[in-house]
């Protein structure tokens, strides 16, 4: 559903440049070894309006994302907003400006497919590790033993 959006989007809209944003798609800012999914290259409360914003299925405006987040966190609305600001600020959610009741305000997509941001982060982290400890990758991914459900599927 949201590969619809995202190309049709992308290709009609114009956004300002983001630092984050590079050929090879979303740079992170960092990894956490311990963090789980996106939030290993996102802080938690972003890897959540992000998981929201992909669910929702649809363009959506900041208040959709506060009201199904406040179902199961005290959050604030200020909160969510600026959330979806940096996220925009990084690339990975886009927007345009609609008018609704009150006025003005943003409606956000995703700039790119979980996979995509996926797939980025991996290739820029791992590049970034070949560049600074080449030998040392190589050798590890060489030795690397496949994990435990290929070792069964192939016995």
């Amino acid at each position: 559903m949201w590969a619809k959006y995202i190309s049709i989007y992308t290709t009609l809209v114009i956004t300002e440049k983001d630092s984050r944003m590079s050929a090879e798609g979303y740079t992170p800012s960092g990894y956490k070894l311990d963090g789980k999914e996106l939030e290993a290259i996102l802080g938690p409360l972003e890897a959540d309006v992000l998981n929201v914003v992909y669910e929702m299925e649809t363009p959506v405006r900041v208040r959709e994302v506060y009201e199904k987040m406040k179902k199961g966190r005290k959050i604030a609305y200020t909160t969510v907003m600026s959330t979806m600001n940096t996220l925009f600020e990084k690339g990975l959610l886009d927007r345009r400006v609609v008018g609704g009741k009150g006025g003005l305000l943003y409606v956000y997509w995703p700039k790119m497919s979980r996979a995509e941001i996926e797939r980025s982060a991996v290739k820029q982290i791992i590049d970034s590790l070949m560049k600074n400890f080449g030998e040392a990758v190589t050798s590890y991914l060489v030795d690397m033993k496949p994990p435990e459900s290929e070792n069964k599927a192939k016995g």
